[in-house]
């Protein structure tokens, strides 16, 4: 098992800097930030494009966390499940709709507003063109922007998938893996 130790012992002042902006809104250095602390300009910003798309990006909590969710659930990582099932339970996303992705049921049976984030969430992860159609119907409810955000959404949380499974961040004591 790929482990890194932890960095927080051995900060530079450059690096207590990054560590002290990102811990600003997220709370701690936890997950996949723990091993992007070994890199502190690469965790810098990785760490801003997460923060303007969880914080400051014009999509709905609900459809960004259900698409974190399905990019989550697309590789199987439970860390990045744990942390955003709680989220998106936070930011009003129905526990049924949760369990439907978790279960890996069917997301074109979802209300409308999710199964077409869905779809684009999709297509993104699967590296396809979102067909003209379903861009259309996006762009008509998110516009242009909430589209655009919601395909690099899907793209980052893969990236930050990749950085949890490369150094086996573990869950959380005592949360149980959720498939």
């Amino acid at each position: 098992m790929a482990r890194l130790p932890d960095p927080l012992d051995t900060l530079t002042p450059e690096a207590k800097r990054v560590y002290d902006k990102i811990t600003a809104k997220r709370g701690a250095v936890r997950g996949p930030f723990a091993s992007l602390m070994h890199h502190p300009a690469l965790a810098e910003r990785v760490g801003d494009l997460g923060e303007f798309l969880r914080f400051s990006s014009s999509l709905p909590g609900d459809i960004r966390e259900l698409a974190i969710l399905i990019t989550a659930r697309s590789v199987n990582q439970s860390y990045e499940w744990v942390a955003h099932a709680k989220i998106a339970l936070k930011e009003g996303l129905d526990p049924q709709v949760i369990e439907r992705v978790r279960t890996r049921g069917d997301l074109a049976a979802l209300p409308a507003r999710y199964a077409k984030a869905a779809r684009v969430v999709r297509h993104v992860l699967a590296f396809e063109s979102i067909p003209a159609d379903l861009q259309a119907e996006v762009e008509r409810e998110l516009g242009i922007t909430g589209l655009m955000e919601l395909v690099v959404l899907a793209g980052s949380y893969r990236l930050i998938a990749g950085v949890l499974f490369a150094f086996d961040t573990p869950l959380p004591p005592g949360e149980p893996a959720p498939f």
